[in-house]
């Protein structure tokens, strides 16, 4: 067989230099090589007959014509041989498209051999400077390092052709391995496409089979077994037949001509966008740029700056930033100049470096820094001081200006081109450009080139029907596009204006004396640069002359008189100082904001509608608010705007002592002569200078508006995102005696609602990788049983921790009886220090707002589809305590669904997604993502997205590159570029992101990890920039020469040397000095890159997050009851209901479910009580003072005083109280009319109508009450007036959709007519108030609703589709009887018993009728609806036998 194999590459060898029709394929195909097996098998050949190639002659190519022809007879496979002529011409040209189509796979697969395996790897000379100036990473010694692996790979191969493998048994040549053994070090090489790499290596094994060296190896079979079974089934090679058909048959179907069925001819264009792989999420995974910077980016047509325009953006940055930081400078003036210098240098790094802001904060964190000057005894020691100039909120902040800026010269660029178009020159106005700095400054250039020049726009619009004029022609953007400035129809909003400058009416415009932009000279300089002239004639004198000479057209005249002429020049020149853009500028940025002052009106609906109790109180009276009041507290400003869009209040913005401010602008404006006519036009003056300054004052309101909301929402924003960070910065909770950031074995365990008999007690265990081992059913917190397994879990598990939380305060008493297993049964955790010390197992309080969202979304269901949802619960609950930055990332887009602020909710939601991706940036970047545990865990990789220069797209697309390229695995951060995954930028923001932990080096990666192949710096902070001074300070710490370096190289490197040793040498380096010569030398400031570096080799990603943090009692309270300090308060009065009577204390339980304790002194007032229960009776509703809420024991005192009740009842406790205001900003004589005149017409309605105080009256009619009704819950209810009179009323509930039940409540022991009854009475039931009667009644007739209606005998729809169902199953069982309940739509409150006894019985229906607690059938009650089942089955019973 080796003779075989030695001729097939013998041929193969000089095939190579044959002038066969392959050569010219070839070079159709751009010079592709060979076949990849072809390339193997030439390999093989090369090691065989070593130098027997080079020694080919003409001679030898006779030889093997023989050869030849046994390849033609079919003796050998050769897909690249000479076609054969006798052929017909489809099987030539079948044949052709077989090579084609392999050739073109090859090409684009990589998998050509190993030399073109080699050509791939390598870069050009100009690349491998480009990445190493960049990166400073040493490309060469990866090079090395590859050619090293290739070097192993050749001499393997070599061994296995060897002279002595031929020598042993033709079946024993080579040792038993496959064929993907063999080729194992050269499989690793190659690379794959992302789409059939698994395909295109199992073809090749295929091929390469037909010159196998024997059996494959079998796991637990020895080879002499393996022998016997290949001798006696084969090698398979009698089946090659059939797979070599498959090929061919393939190949026939191929059509090189069809185009390529793309995913957008698949998909629908939603799910690819959802997907992100629509064609612009492609370009934006392939650009070497950040994708949040390419997202952020995307709506300028180019985001180069010019030199000149990137100067002005360095001046405006600094400026807003300086202004930003103003209190801060305050306290530290002498820092001025180095703000200045780190904000333009934080610039630079974004604009040009195209560096993110974790890269920045990681790795240019010295630039960010000003240290303080050391003198004595600071400089003789080495410690680092340093003032943060910027902190990384700060760095988020100037990147967004960077994009608002980007904005502003958009609009440059409109009114460059507008200008340009028009053709125009007009010195005011350039002069003003050439200042114009902020986005309304170039509005403003906008609008007064739009009034202007109106009609020269509109001629352009109509005589370029393209929307572009001549000089326009041939100006392309930066995609190479027509830039296009105007619609195509002609601009008509000044028309008006353009007559009037056309006309003779445009003369008593200049008979004003003053010019608008003379006027705005005078206004910006507060002083007369320009005086006033006045006509000899008085104003309507002078309309009358020119409204004579005015021309005639075929237009209709535009003035009746002279009076609407004067008064049409009077606005014409009003709307020329509106448009003059001194005028605006300096009112702007002098006057208004200075002047500007906000008022709260009420609406006749916010009048009735916000009272004292309401959220928006707080600021119903608010007057004369500043700028600076209302960004003080810009939570107020977002309530009052969504108080607006609801139509409960207006917003006024007015200009302070506008009056004082109108007369001295005035007399910049009017003329100093003294005369009736002087006076008259000066009158005239004034009215004009009011109606522009009105509209003015419109402008400017309406753009502080929207600049207050913009500033109003960001800050919320940075509150939310300021909140995440808080639950973000947190370690893995830390077990007994490991260090911080050790990931913890937990046991979780929840009872859910914790309703006894109903809710399971669960528990779940996940091990320190994360993986869920057990799940376990503890059993009723009342039996044995759960006591046994909980010991029996906790003592075979091992937990380090164990988790609890729950949705009721239920959850509390089960964790008391947790408490007393431990205590009882010592279970207890061993630190892990030797000392042979134990404790208790800490039994702590989980958040669970993540575990709430998981237990029934997608993704938990995708998971652990087998489990109960309150099982799914527990695993996030242990999740959070390993990793609450794992699970917060991993909830993806549904983050926003966790509350971090009150308002979140009245923000855009795309501001708040991205300050809360700014956070999780922050913090994943900061925690570093280990990227090969990423590659094989999703739930890691949802971290990926939020590494610097990465996103979701440029994730996604890492992983693939990763997984599809030869092993799967990550080496090192080099291979990022040498494997072309990610380009230079992308690699510069990622890198030192992106772990490798050095330690990982087990059985499973030895075979491709190992020194020459890793990196110990990889799984640092380091960034490979620095790697070389790393390896320095390592070397210099260890005292080594260049000789020393040399030998440790090939031990694994100096750092691994100094991690051996004691890395504690490096504190005695004076970082001080290695800074200097950085500074000197390479001008880059390193000193707190030192320092850094310093702590990542002594501990290589320390954790740097605070501690798990464990929840308050407060914290806990909520959790559990849904109540805050703000909604259960001492002074409220709730409702409760007893629960015990006792004979010197009551308990009673409030609607949130904790307990409440009433003392003998706090029950009444009453001295003639007996004994409690004559008063109160067990299951009572009665209105309680809340005197005392303890949050960790979830009790409450509280008072049941008719007195103390009622007062405060009268002075209630207002969670929304208006805020402490000064009096000039608080209204308080309107808040005092208001009041009045609502108790007035209080007082005027109860005479009128019956008025109940109560949450849930209504003054509705019976079909109001049902409209009312409609949208609500099962089970809600309206109290309302009843039309039996002042001693009824009545309440109507929902029974279910369209089914409403109307209840007649008779009022007993009335004081008067309008005063609520002291007893109630509903049919035979007797109630002491309305609370006690919706819960104890109405309340409980929901429940029974609802229990029936979850009964498995309750059948929905009508009565009649019930018959049905019955009439169709009778005739279907004939033999056999059945019943069911339905809804009684006719009777509210009643269901329908419908039965038939046989296919011949008639179908029957009894009324069920629901009452408290209960069901009533033909006068027999039921508690439930087992028990009226079988209540019915005894009554039809004996029903039958009386027939009988």
């Amino acid at each position: 067989m080796s003779d075989f194999v030695d001729r097939t590459a013998q041929l193969d060898k000089n095939g190579e230099d044959d002038d066969s029709p392959r050569a010219s394929d070839d070079e159709l195909y751009g010079g592709a090589d060979h076949s990849t097996h072809k390339s193997r098998r030439r390999d093989r050949s090369d090691n065989d007959d070593e130098g027997s190639a080079e020694d080919s002659s003409d001679e030898d190519e006779e030889d093997d014509e023989e050869e030849i022809a046994k390849v033609r007879e079919g003796f050998i496979v050769d897909d690249d041989g000479e076609e054969d002529e006798d052929m017909s011409d489809g099987e030539q040209e079948r044949r052709r498209r077989r090579r084609r189509k392999r050739r073109r796979k090859e090409m684009s697969e990589g998998t050509d051999g190993l030399s073109r395996h080699r050509d791939d790897e390598e870069l050009d000379e100009e690349d491998l400077d480009l990445v190493m100036e960049n990166t400073g990473m040493n490309v060469r010694r990866e090079e090395e390092r590859s050619s090293k692996r290739q070097r192993r790979i050749e001499e393997g191969l070599t061994d296995i052709f060897s002279d002595e493998e031929k020598e042993d048994d033709e079946f024993q040549q080579a040792p038993r391995r496959t064929v993907m053994d063999e080729f194992e070090g050269f499989i690793e090489e190659d690379e794959f496409s992302d789409e059939e790499p698994q395909q295109d290596m199992l073809a090749d094994s295929r091929k390469l089979s037909k010159v196998g060296r024997g059996p494959a190896a079998i796991p637990g079979v020895d080879e002499e077994q393996l022998g016997e079974i290949f001798e006696i089934f084969g090698d398979g090679e009698e089946y090659a037949w059939a797979l070599e058909a498959e090929e061919i048959e393939a190949a026939d179907e191929y059509d090189e001509d069809k185009p390529l069925t793309e995913l957008k001819d698949v998909f629908e264009p939603s799910e690819l966008a959802e997907r992100m792989l629509t064609d612009e999420d492609n370009a934006i995974r392939a650009k070497d740029e950040p994708e949040r910077f390419q997202i952020m980016r995307k709506a300028f047509a180019t985001y180069e700056l010019s030199e000149e325009e990137y100067a002005l953006e360095e001046n405006w940055l600094v400026s807003e930033m300086v202004f930003r930081k103003a209190k801060w400078l305050t306290d530290h003036p002498q820092l001025d100049g180095p703000l200045r210098r780190a904000i333009r240098k934080v610039l630079e790094f974004l604009v040009k470096d195209q560096l993110e802001v974790p890269f920045i904060w990681q790795h240019r964190r010295d630039y960010l820094l000003h240290e303080h000057v050391r003198d004595g005894a600071a400089a003789a020691s080495d410690e680092f001081s340093a003032e943060s100039l910027l902190l990384q909120d700060d760095l988020w902040i100037i990147l967004q200006l960077d994009v608002k800026f980007h904005s502003i010269v958009e609009k440059k660029h409109s009114v460059d081109r507008l200008l340009k178009t028009l053709g125009v020159k007009d010195g005011v106005f350039d002069d003003f450009l050439t200042h114009a700095e902020t986005l309304q400054d170039y509005q403003d250039c906008w609008d007064y080139l739009q009034f202007r020049y109106s009609a020269r726009i509109k001629d352009i619009a109509v005589t370029q029907p393209n929307g572009h004029t001549e000089a326009e022609d041939g100006e392309t953007n930066g995609d190479g596009a027509t830039i296009h400035t105007f619609a195509k129809r002609p601009n008509s909003r000044y028309a008006l204006f353009e007559r009037i400058r056309s006309g003779n009416v445009y003369n008593l415009v200049h008979a004003f004396g003053i010019t608008a932009d003379q006027f705005g000279l005078n206004f910006a300089e507060d002083q007369k640069l320009h005086f006033t002239d006045d006509p000899s004639d008085f104003p309507l004198d002078l309309a009358d002359k020119y409204t004579q000479a005015e021309p005639q057209t075929l237009e209709p005249p535009l003035y009746e008189d002279s009076e609407a002429a004067f008064n049409a020049a009077k606005g014409m020149f009003a709307e020329e100082i509106f448009h003059d853009l001194q005028t605006r500028n300096f009112l702007r940025k002098k006057i208004i904001r200075a002047l500007v002052r906000l008022n709260i009106y009420a609406t006749a609906k916010g009048k009735k509608t916000i009272d004292e109790t309401h959220p928006f109180y707080h600021f119903k009276y608010a007057r004369n608010l500043e700028i600076k009041d209302i960004l003080d507290d810009p939570e107020t400003f977002l309530e009052i705007l969504q108080a607006e869009s609801q139509g409960l209040v207006d917003i006024r913005f007015k200009l302070f002592k506008f009056e004082a401010f109108f007369n001295k602008v005035l007399q910049n404006f009017l003329s100093d002569n003294v005369s009736d006519i002087a006076t008259a036009w000066n009158n005239e003056r004034k009215s004009v200078l009011r109606m522009a300054m009105d509209k003015l004052v419109l402008l400017m309101c309406r753009e502080i508006r929207e600049d207050l909301r913009t500033q109003c929402q960001t800050a919320v924003a940075m509150k939310c995102r300021a909140a995440l960070l808080q639950r973000l910065d947190q370690a893995p909770y830390r077990p007994v005696g490991f260090e911080l950031g050790t990931t913890p074995r937990v046991l979780a365990v929840s009872n859910g609602m914790g309703e006894p008999g109903k809710d399971a007690t669960v528990s779940v265990f996940l091990d320190d990788q994360g993986r869920v081992l057990e799940t376990m059913k503890l059993g009723d917190v009342r039996d044995e049983a759960f006591k046994t397994n909980l010991v029996e879990i906790v003592k075979r598990r091992r937990p380090d921790v164990i988790g609890i939380a729950g949705f009721t305060v239920a959850s509390n008493r089960l964790r008391k009886e947790i408490l007393d297993v431990i205590a009882n049964e010592n279970l207890n955790v061993s630190a892990d220090d030797d000392s042979g010390k134990e404790e208790p197992i800490p039994l702590l309080w989980v958040n669970d707002e993540v575990a709430r969202l998981y237990q029934n979304s997608p993704r938990a269901t995708e998971e652990f589809a087998e489990l109960a949802p309150l099982a799914r619960y527990c695993i996030a609950l242990a999740r959070y305590m390993q990793s609450p930055l794992l699970e917060y990332a991993a909830m993806g887009p549904g983050i926003v669904s966790i509350e971090f602020h009150r308002l979140q909710k009245l923000l855009p939601q795309d501001i708040l997604r991205e300050m809360l991706d700014s956070a999780f940036i922050d913090m994943v970047n900061l925690v570093g993502v280990d990227i090969n545990e990423a590659i094989k865990i999703p739930y890691i990789a949802n971290m990926l997205q939020y590494v610097s220069g990465l996103g979701p797209r440029k994730a996604s697309g890492m992983l693939k590159a990763i997984a599809a390229g030869g092993n799967g695995y990550l080496n090192d951060r080099y291979e990022l570029v040498t494997k072309h995954i990610a380009g230079k930028n992308i690699f510069m923001n990622c890198a030192s992101f992106l772990r490798i932990p050095w330690e990982q080096q087990d059985a499973a990666t030895a075979a491709y990890r190992n020194s020459e192949m890793t990196e110990i710096l990889d799984s640092t902070r380091i960034h490979p920039e620095d790697y070389e001074l790393a390896r320095k300070m390592a070397a210099d710490a260890l005292e080594l020469d260049e000789e020393d370096l040399v030998d440790l190289d090939n031990q694994g490197g100096v750092v691994a040397q100094l991690m051996d040793d004691d890395p504690e040498k490096l504190n005695e380096l004076i970082l001080e000095e290695y800074a200097e010569e950085l500074l000197k030398n390479f001008n880059q400031r390193k000193r707190a890159t030192l320092e850094m570096i310093k702590e990542e080799l002594q501990v290589h990603y320390e954790e740097l997050r605070k501690p798990f943090k464990l929840l308050s009692e407060e914290q806990v309270f909520t959790m559990l009851t849904g109540e805050s300090e703000e909604t259960l308060a001492q002074g409220m009065v709730v409702p409760v209901n007893i629960r015990k009577v006792a004979d010197r204390y009551l308990v009673a339980r409030l609607a949130c479910g904790i307990d409440g304790n009433v003392t003998a002194m706090e029950m009444t007032s009453r001295t003639d009580m007996p004994y409690p229960s004559a008063l109160f009776y067990y299951g009572q509703t009665v209105r309680a003072l809340v005197k005392h809420v303890n949050y960790g024991t979830f009790q409450a005192e509280l008072s049941l005083v008719e007195e103390a009740v009622e007062d405060a009842l009268k002075h209630p406790v207002l969670p929304y109280a208006k805020k402490e205001r000064e009096r000039d900003k608080w209204d308080e004589y309107e808040e005092d009319r208001d009041r009045a005149s609502f108790a007035e017409h209080r007082e005027k309605e109860q005479r009128a109508a019956r008025v109940i105080k109560h949450r849930l009256f209504k003054p509705f009619s019976a079909k109001q009450a049902e409209d009312y009704l409609a949208p609500m819950q099962r089970g809600d209810l309206v109290i309302r007036p009843s039309s039996k009179g002042f001693d009824h009323i009545a309440i109507t509930w929902k029974v279910a959709e369209g089914v409403y039940q109307h209840l007649a409540v008779l009022e007993l022991e009335k004081e008067n007519d309008y005063s609520l009854g002291k007893a109630l009475r509903v049919a035979d039931s007797k109630y002491s108030d309305l609370d006690e009667l919706i819960f104890m009644h109405v309340q409980a007739m929901a429940r029974k609703v609802d229990e029936m209606m979850n009964s498995e005998k309750f059948q929905r729809g009508t009565k009649e589709d019930v018959e049905r169902w019955l009439t169709t199953y009778t005739e279907a069982n004939p033999r056999r009887s059945n019943y069911a309940l339905c809804l009684d739509t006719k009777n509210p409150g009643y269901f329908c018993l419908c039965f038939k006894a046989g296919l011949n019985s008639k179908l029957v229906m009894w009324p069920v009728k629901v009452i408290p607690n209960g069901y009533q059938l033909l006068n027999a009650i039921y508690p439930d609806v087992q028990q009226l089942c079988n209540g019915f089955k005894m009554q039809y019973a004996a029903k039958m036998q009386r027939k009988r």
